[in-house]
């Protein structure tokens, strides 16, 4: 399994207005296939959120990337609320433990 993390610098204070964009989305990524999980983390500062998403192969998040429902995820406009690029990294899971 793969980690994906997105980190995108946003305009300061503008944090929860951008995770709140995800939180409303109705994207097709939950029943892509490949697809584990996502989470939409906003720093304390307010002027980053990052978006980690889980999938069981790399190839997977590639093939999202070049679908047609990636397009249409991200064709929303985000009003002046990203103030740069993107970084994304990868990480293999080597270990995931829930509570208990």
């Amino acid at each position: 399994m793969i980690a994906v993390f997105n980190s995108l610098p946003v305009r300061e204070g503008a944090a929860g207005r951008v995770a709140g964009m995800f939180r409303e989305s109705r994207g097709s990524v939950q029943s892509f296939p490949g697809f584990v999980s996502m989470e939409v983390l906003s720093s304390e500062d307010g002027r980053e959120v990052v978006v980690i998403t889980r999938w069981q192969r790399r190839e997977d998040f590639e093939n999202w990337v070049k679908s047609p429902e990636f397009s249409r995820a991200h064709r929303g406009n985000t009003d002046g609320l990203i103030t740069g690029h993107p970084t994304i990294s990868f990480y293999e899971v080597e270990l995931e433990r829930g509570a208990g």
